[in-house]
């Protein structure tokens, strides 16, 4: 039996931090043609699946990943980094007829980063899932499905049919197809967004007025909508509740949204109010910002339980009034 079943990427990430990429109008750059120093580097797994995976199995839950990866030498980086963590790898899929997706980070001083990805040619399919491992999973963590909303809704389907909660963090390709995705969030036991994607499914500006209320609309249960460095938000069905981010020196950013809500996840698996998860996974998802890499700062249960604060219902916010 597993608490938590991730399924979507899993990659090998390859972090390179040097204080001579600059940040400037949103644009991170080098100088053409120059030789740099690299303070820090890294090569680890990433992606959705490995990453929540390993931040449940440090909190304490047993855990598990689904992928699908190709043929390639760096395979060996995610098997090691889900041992060393103690996730079970043995869902993993691999097809010798493609590669493995890889990404280069570009890391600047100041935490800010850009990602150049390398992605094979195919994605997790109906036909990859072991469905009968998991007709006693808890929960499903469902991350990027490189658009396959026809496998997103198998999973439901079959979470419904077997008592399993899902929580869903959508990609680009699922947001790009709205229309059908809306109508699933609705049996979405936890929806996490960032600000960007939250506009998208909206189709409104985050300062419009009838933002937040359209938010709540779009799934019944729970939903975060996060914003780097502003923190984030967390809508019930009849309360609104807002956390700012606990201060400290950015390293990387990337891997903030995954640490929060796997975070968020295993604390209302404990168990713990919204409030009381919404603490946690700021906590972890700080923790991890301090670090290079996306898994290198994920907290254990006992770091996490460490000085709480408590959490505030959200003041009224101005919202700009748009003209029709």
């Amino acid at each position: 039996m597993y608490d938590v079943v991730s399924i979507g990427a899993a990659t090998v990430d390859i972090f390179v931090k040097s204080s001579a990429l600059t940040l400037k109008k949103k644009i991170l750059s080098l100088p053409a043609s120059s030789k740099n120093e690299i303070e820090d580097s890294l090569i680890c797994s990433g992606g959705g699946a490995t990453n929540s995976a390993v931040s449940f199995s440090r909190l304490g839950l047993k855990s598990t990943a689904i992928s699908l990866i190709g043929q390639s030498h760096l395979n060996q980086y995610i098997f090691n980094d889900l041992k060393d963590n103690k996730v079970d790898s043995s869902l993993i899929v691999q097809d010798k007829k493609d590669i493995t997706d890889f990404s280069v980070i570009l890391v600047a001083k100041d935490g800010s980063r850009s990602i150049l990805t390398n992605r094979g040619q195919g994605g997790l399919q109906e036909k990859n899932i072991p469905w009968q491992k998991l007709t006693k999973a808890k929960w499903f963590y469902i991350t990027s499905l490189e658009g396959n909303l026809d496998l997103l809704e198998k999973l439901i389907g079959f979470a419904q049919e077997h008592n399993i909660k899902v929580s869903l963090n959508p990609g680009r390709r699922e947001l790009a197809q709205t229309r059908r995705l809306l109508p699933l969030l609705q049996f979405i036991d936890f929806l996490l967004l960032n600000q960007q994607e939250a506009e998208v499914l909206t189709q409104l500006k985050h300062d419009n007025k009838d933002f937040f209320p359209k938010i709540k609309k779009i799934n019944n249960y729970l939903t975060a909508i996060t914003n780097g460095r502003l923190g984030a938000h967390i809508f019930t069905p009849d309360q609104h509740f807002y956390s700012p981010i606990i201060n400290v020196n950015p390293t990387d950013e990337t891997g903030a949204g995954d640490s929060f809500g796997s975070t968020f996840v295993t604390a209302l698996i404990r168990n713990k109010t919204p409030q009381q998860a919404l603490f946690w996974a700021i906590k972890n998802s700080a923790s991890v910002v301090a670090h290079l890499g996306s898994k290198t700062g994920l907290l254990t249960l006992s770091q996490i339980n460490k000085k709480t604060r408590p959490i505030t219902k959200k003041p009224k916010l101005k919202a700009k009034k748009t003209s029709k």
